[in-house]
């Protein structure tokens, strides 16, 4: 979740926490947040696996691409990447080499 009380309880007792997508600005300023949560409590922020949902753009893959970067070196270690229907034909091909194969 995003609420600062949720990030708290992320701080003190969690070992993954997982943020629903929305504004990617917004995700790394929560996960600064929990930074400094874990910080205040003696935690190393490091001992919590982070997670994002991404969607996809099929329109503008560079800013998928962007956005995939952007949440790794915010620390985000699982990212899930969200796909609007309608398909595209031979989406899972496209997804591996023009998504995940150029944010490597």
């Amino acid at each position: 979740g995003r609420a600062s009380a949720t990030l708290r309880v992320v701080a003190e007792h969690a070992e993954l926490w997982n943020i629903p997508g929305g504004d990617i600005d917004d995700a790394i300023q929560r996960s600064a947040l929990l930074d400094r949560l874990c910080a205040e409590i003696g935690r190393d922020p490091a001992s919590i696996t982070r997670s994002i949902h991404l969607s996809v753009s099929y329109d503008q893959p560079a800013m998928t691409r962007e956005s995939i970067a952007r949440a790794i070196n915010a620390g985000f270690r699982h990212i899930v990447l969200g796909l609007s229907a309608p398909f595209p034909e031979g989406v899972a091909a496209w997804i591996a080499s023009e998504v995940i194969a150029k944010s490597a």
